[in-house]
């Protein structure tokens, strides 16, 4: 890579993340829009296929992200672990989805060991590209696949956005709560809709 790029890349990355920050504050609702979401048919961390129907009456609290990532996954399931406990016993009401941007290396059982350190009511997905892709273009997320040159193929980051959506009950986008949200303020944001 010359020096040009990796500067323009260092730019755009700097630039981008200061925008989603100062765009919505940190943690703020971002919009309310009724073209994100739909149907999906995927293999859960247990091995079981599972559509959007299969989860009835519930509100969905969907992140897209992957095992691999160091920091940014981590810390927004983190979140979601912590506003679900402070729901306390509404959090029946809700199944936070782990959708997983990298279905190469986050088979099911990658997956079952991942949510392990998460809320036990997590569910995470993968499935064949295609259907990851179609899914991730559905919620308007990107991702991108990072193969730094020079280095092994499996070893690879994905920029990824890092929203969290909250669909209602009738498979219909609530709100988009951006990464860096307290648990707290995700926690009232869900009880807002119930």
């Amino acid at each position: 890579m010359t020096t040009t790029y990796r500067a323009a890349v260092r730019f755009f990355a700097v630039f981008f993340l200061f925008a989603g920050i100062t765009a919505g504050g940190a943690g703020e609702v971002l919009s309310e829009d009724p073209g994100i979401g739909g149907r999906f048919l995927l293999r859960d961390h247990n091995g079981r296929i599972v559509t959007d129907s299969d989860f009835p009456g519930q509100y969905l609290l969907v992140y897209f992200g992957y095992t691999f990532c160091p920091d940014i996954c981590p810390t927004s399931l983190g979140t979601i672990t912590q506003a679900m406990e402070l729901l306390g016993p509404e959090a029946e009401k809700v199944t936070p989805l782990f959708i997983t941007v990298d279905p190469e290396r986050d088979t099911a059982m990658q997956l079952w060991e991942y949510v392990q350190h998460f809320h036990p009511r997590l569910v995470a997905l993968t499935g064949p590209t295609e259907m990851i892709s179609r899914i991730a273009k559905a919620y308007k997320v990107r991702y991108e696949k990072i193969q730094l040159p020079g280095s092994d193929p499996g070893t690879y980051t994905i920029d990824h956005s890092a929203g969290v959506f909250l669909m209602g009950p009738d498979g219909k986008f609530r709100v988009k709560m951006a990464h860096g949200i307290p648990p707290e303020q995700m926690a009232d944001r869900i009880k807002d809709f119930f």
